[in-house]
Formats: C-alpha cells, sequence, structure tokens
C-alpha cells in the first residue's frame, strides 16, 4: 500500500512538470522564452520573440514572459497645469499607444504604464507652461504638438504612439473670473478699435486712462492676471534671497560669539 502512495505522488509530480511544460501565447500577445532567466536570442543578437500560439518549455528550466501588443488608452484626467500667466487650467487628456518593443516593455521600463502616463504628464506640463489661456481655445493644435513630441520618445521606449488628444480644457474656480475678465476686455478692445477707425481716429493716440475708462472696470482684472505669474515669481525669488541671508547670517553667529 505504501509502495502505491509513492507511485501516485511520482505520478502526480511528472504530470505536473508536463502541465508546466506546455505554454500558450495569447492573440494579441507576444513572448519572449528565458533559460535560467536569461532571454533566448537569435543569431543576430535580436530578442527570440515567441508569436501567438503553443509553446513547448523545459520543466524547471525554462519560463516565458508574455505582453499584450494591443491598442491601449491611458487617461490623464482631471490634470491641475499651471500656464504662461501663472493662471491654473483643469486638463484632460488620452493617450493612444502600442507596445512595439515586447523586449523593451519587459525587461528595460519597469511598469510601462504608470511610466508612460509620467512621461505623458512631463510633456503636458511643459508644452502648456508656455501657452497663455487664448492659445488653450485651439485643442487640435496643442494636440499635435503634443503627439509630436511624445512620439519624440517612442524609439526609446519601444512604444508607437498614435494619438495625444486634450479632452478638457477648463480654468479652475480661481481662475474663471479672470479668463473671462480679459475676454470681456478684448472683446471691448477690438469694438474701441473698430469705432475709432470709423471716427478716423489713430487708436494709438488715445490716452491710457481713456481707453481704460471706456472699455471698462474690467480691464484691473486682466492687467491683474496678466501680471499674476510675474508676481507670483518675484515672491518666491524674493522668498530664496530672505532665506539665503537667513542662513548666511546663522553661519556667521558662532564666530560673532566666539
Amino acid at each position: 500500500m505504501t509502495i502505491s502512495v509513492e507511485l501516485l505522488m511520482a505520478l502526480v509530480g511528472v504530470l505536473a512538470s508536463v502541465f508546466k511544460a506546455f505554454k500558450f501565447v495569447q492573440e494579441g500577445e507576444l513572448g519572449i522564452k528565458l533559460r535560467f532567466g536569461r532571454a533566448l536570442k537569435n543569431k543576430d543578437k535580436s530578442p527570440r520573440i515567441i508569436q501567438p500560439g503553443f509553446v513547448l518549455l523545459i520543466p524547471f528550466v525554462e519560463s516565458l514572459k508574455r505582453h499584450h501588443v494591443r491598442q491601449q488608452t491611458l487617461r490623464l484626467d482631471h490634470q491641475k497645469v499651471m500656464i504662461a500667466q501663472g493662471l491654473i487650467f483643469n486638463i484632460s487628456a488620452v493617450v493612444i499607444f502600442r507596445v512595439k518593443d515586447i523586449y523593451r516593455a519587459l525587461f528595460e521600463i519597469d511598469d510601462l504604464d504608470n511610466s508612460l502616463i509620467d512621461l505623458s504628464m512631463g510633456i503636458l506640463r511643459d508644452v502648456l507652461s508656455s501657452k497663455d489661456y487664448m492659445e488653450l481655445a485651439n485643442m487640435a493644435t496643442i494636440s499635435e504638438e503634443l503627439l509630436h513630441k511624445l512620439q519624440e520618445k517612442a524609439e526609446e521606449w519601444g512604444a508607437s504612439f498614435i494619438q495625444f488628444k486634450l479632452t478638457d480644457c477648463s480654468p479652475t474656480a480661481e481662475t474663471a473670473p479672470l479668463v473671462n475678465a480679459g475676454a470681456g476686455v478684448k472683446m471691448k478692445m477690438e469694438a474701441l478699435k473698430i469705432a475709432a477707425t470709423e471716427m478716423g481716429v489713430d487708436f494709438t493716440t488715445i490716452p491710457p486712462i481713456l481707453a481704460a475708462t471706456l472699455v471698462g472696470t474690467p480691464l484691473v482684472a486682466s492687467v491683474s492676471s496678466d501680471n499674476l505669474y510675474q508676481d507670483r515669481q518675484q515672491m518666491a525669488h524674493q522668498g530664496k534671497k530672505e532665506k539665503k541671508s537667513l542662513f548666511s547670517h546663522e553661519k556667521e553667529d558662532p564666530e560673532t560669539q566666539s
């Protein structure tokens, strides 16, 4: 009876080993076979890519790594981004890509999806930081610029980027009044220019105080929004100078006491 149990256990072990030797690469996936933890390569040193289908592995010696190569969508929802004037906007975008280099996706980039989200967010902030709020109305042009910059990284990341599209671009609750005021000022200024032209008056000769009176009080809000970023920069710079000065005084104190 003891011999029968041992044989049964051995048979189960053999069947388990045989079962582990059979793997499948699903449709929409690619795989790479590893032997003792090292990726198998072709004679030209390129990785040996396993296509969808049946794969036979040597138990305890070989393993299989897989990654899907289907089209993927990354969503960047409700990101707060500062634009040129120091105004804060709520930005949403989508990135559509497909894995092109399966070896890099598996072994050279840790957590590909989250890494691509970080890359896309960096490009998004970099591009929008140079735009004013009037330019944000042309989301199609900005989307093309974003995609172009992302495609420059395609080979490095082993991916093919298909689309980088802005889906929402709206001011925050704090920024909206400034944007609305600026838009109102622009419309009134255009109307003032047209009226001056019709009356035969050179618009550039109109005194600024008179122009401000004709346009109305929103001009103050608009000017404030245009100078907001400069004010923040000056405040930050002044804070750094004060901190540096305080640090230098702290270094001098021991010498003074001695």
